[in-house]
């Protein structure tokens, strides 16, 4: 490379003293002629090897590709392409192994979504047209202490929905409710009129029942992973609790069966 540069730096040291255009066009084919040993010092088949080796050994795939499409150009016959031709295949085999593993887990994957919407309890309501899609480890009444969401669908539309419940001997009046994991917090917000529902009888209960956004759709997949996963109705008292394990689950469940739900739709 230094050979290089210099050859450069001579060139235009001579072409700057040029005064006449035979001169000129003498310089002119100098430059060409530099041009192209300085094309050969940074293509050449040793080149062109030594950088396809390094690029395989940072798994720079693409650039891989690109060095062997410049070598079977310029150097087809040389001793070096063989081997520049048997990393390339390499990088080849590396990445339909690693386009079919994507494959199988995506099917994987749709598998147990799949399983997911089919453990769901199913229920149709032949007035609104909706069917109801319900996780199956415990019916979520609102006289108990439970989180849970199922799934809406209307045929056209699906979407999912929220529901915190609380049951004890005295009323907290919570007019806010949180989900949170591992020091991750979302605030759940709700219309304390219309969104929030109260009774009593053999104690009190109160409970809301909302539409899940995108954002809390989001959070509710990593929450329900975890073992640290809490709920949080909070007003002129506090209740706070773990969730069990088959809430978790639950929501899980009924997260994967969206996922199918939807796709199915779509397809």
């Amino acid at each position: 490379m230094r050979f290089c540069l210099t050859l450069i730096f001579f060139s235009i040291i001579v072409f700057s003293g040029c005064s006449n255009e035979k001169r000129e066009r003498e310089l002119l084919n100098k430059v060409s002629d530099l041009e192209t040993k300085l094309d050969e010092c940074q293509n050449g088949a040793d080149k062109l090897h030594a950088r396809i080796k390094i690029a395989f050994e940072k798994e720079d795939f693409k650039l891989c590709k690109s060095i062997y499409e410049e070598m079977e150009k310029r150097h087809p016959n040389s001793e070096l392409y063989l081997d520049v031709r048997e990393i390339y295949q390499k990088v080849i085999t590396i990445e339909n192994k690693k386009e079919e593993d994507l494959r199988k887990q995506s099917e994987k994957e749709q598998k147990e979504k799949l399983r997911a919407l089919n453990k769901l309890k199913k229920e149709y309501d032949d007035v609104l047209k909706i069917t109801w899609y319900k996780q199956p480890y415990f019916t979520h009444y609102t006289n108990t202490n439970l989180t849970s969401i199922y799934i809406g669908d209307s045929g056209t539309s699906q979407w999912l929905r929220l529901m915190m419940s609380y049951k004890g001997d005295n009323w907290i009046f919570f007019d806010q409710a949180f989900l949170a994991y591992d020091e991750n917090t979302m605030e759940i917000f709700f219309d304390k009129y219309s969104d929030k529902k109260t009774e009593n009888d053999s104690g009190v209960w109160e409970w809301i029942d909302v539409t899940v956004t995108d954002e809390v759709e989001a959070f509710l997949r990593n929450f329900a992973k975890s073992k640290n996963a809490k709920m949080r109705l909070s007003g002129k008292y506090t209740r706070t609790r773990n969730l069990s394990v088959n809430e978790r689950l639950g929501i899980l469940d009924v997260l994967n069966g969206y996922d199918a739900l939807k796709e199915s739709k779509t397809n």
